[in-house]
Order: C-alpha cells, then structure tokens, then sequence
C-alpha cells in the first residue's frame, strides 16, 4: 500500500512523497542538521526516507490507520 507523507526534504516541485508501506522495515525518530524533528523510514532497498510526520503517526499510518 502507497502511503502518502510530507517530505522533510525540501526542493521538490512538491513536499509529498509516496513510500510503500510493503518495504519498510524500520521507523525511528530523528533530527535534521537543523535540530529539526523528522520520522525516518529505512527500506528494504537500503534507503532512508525523511518526513515531517510523527513517529506514532507515521507507524499508524504505515498499518493502514486513516491519521492525517
């Protein structure tokens, strides 16, 4: 399932970013060089995705919970 999330990177032509919810395999709470709180999401590709959501937010969402 695509889950839609707001990227905390910035310079995209939009701030959304869709992540499968199929290839997660980790969630953990993080801080940008700006000490700015994001959510990160490791994949099973080996990449690290960034976003504004919180952590509980990002895990409830990823289990299919309609939370904005």
């Amino acid at each position: 399932m695509m889950v839609i999330f707001t990227n905390a990177f910035k310079g995209n032509v939009s701030d959304e970013i869709a992540i499968n919810s199929d290839i997660v395999v980790s969630v953990y709470p993080g801080l940008t060089e700006n000490n700015e709180s994001v959510t990160n999401m490791f994949t099973l590709n080996n990449n690290t995705f960034s976003v504004e959501e919180t952590y509980k937010v990002v895990v409830a969402r990823l289990n299919g919970a309609k939370v904005k």
